[in-house]
């Protein structure tokens, strides 16, 4: 499963995915980048999922995801502010089986 995770500008988010690849189950793939670079990777992923900070651009996210048949989801900010892995890896992995 490849795993995206899309933020402002990919920095903050790099922290979660680092802390994911620890705990990630051999063949799981996580990355971070910027929202603005969405177009040109999202067809390398099974999963989105949206940052926080970025929650504003859910809809126009989503409807790109969803017609590429690609999972879509947002992060919890709670989650997110503790840089809690397992939880999102958890979501991103549910979401990535529908």
């Amino acid at each position: 499963m490849r795993i995206l995770l899309i933020c402002a500008v990919g920095m903050s988010t790099s922290l979660i995915v680092k802390k994911i690849q620890e705990i990630a189950p051999e063949g799981v793939q996580v990355k971070a980048d910027a929202s603005s670079n969405l177009n040109e990777i999202i067809d390398d992923f099974d999963v989105v999922l949206i940052g926080p900070q970025i929650r504003f651009r859910e809809t126009q996210i989503r409807d790109l995801a969803e017609s590429k048949n690609i999972a879509v989801g947002l992060i919890e900010p709670i989650w997110y502010g503790r840089l809690m892995a397992k939880e999102i890896l958890d979501y991103a992995m549910d979401l990535g089986r529908k």
